[in-house]
């Protein structure tokens, strides 16, 4: 009997882990996604550079003021964030994803096992005819926690509003360093 009800907790187990790691899967849809964009006043090369030099960040982040990552794919990612959904800044680590050089970054989060709290974060850029960058910065999130957390819209408001202060600084950036 023992062997029995051992076997069925294994099972339930491995069940609850195989479903975590299903929901926390970008192949996936994410729960939901937070997208900003903004028109850049440079080039994509000009954004890129700006972009991912994160020893610059202190100089000009609002919301990543601190980015410490060798830039290769499969890298780690430590960094911390500034927003009003927490009290103080945190202290995070990520993984970088898939580079291409002067069109986009992303780097994948994760809370624990993979499907309790999973981010995507990507970065875009889309050369423009008139010589400026659309940029399409934007996070998914997947996983048991984000579906549960209560007042995901408000969260979601102050999230889109710090991605949206970073697009601005980086703006900033952009037009200081071309006069």
């Amino acid at each position: 009997m023992k062997q029995k009800k051992f076997l069925i907790f294994t099972i339930a187990i491995a069940v609850v882990f195989a479903g975590l790691y299903f929901l926390g899967s970008t192949r996936v849809p994410p729960l939901y996604t937070i997208k900003t964009q903004i028109v850049l006043p440079a080039s994509p090369e000009k954004s890129w550079n700006v972009l991912t030099d994160f020893a610059r960040y202190p100089d000009w982040n609002p919301y990543l003021p601190r980015v410490e990552a060798k830039f290769v794919s499969g890298e780690s990612v430590s960094f911390t964030l500034v927003d009003e959904n927490f009290p103080e800044p945190l202290e995070l680590a990520a993984q970088l994803g898939e580079v291409s050089v002067n069109r986009s970054f992303y780097w994948t989060g994760r809370l624990g096992i993979q499907g309790l709290f999973d981010t995507r974060h990507v970065f875009e850029l889309y050369p423009r005819d008139d010589g400026n960058t659309d940029l399409h910065h934007y996070e998914e999130f997947r996983g048991i926690i984000p579906a549960l957390l209560p007042r995901r819209e408000k969260r979601a408001e102050y999230t889109r509003a710090a991605f949206e202060r970073m697009n601005m600084a980086l703006y900033q950036r952009l037009k200081a360093s071309a006069s």
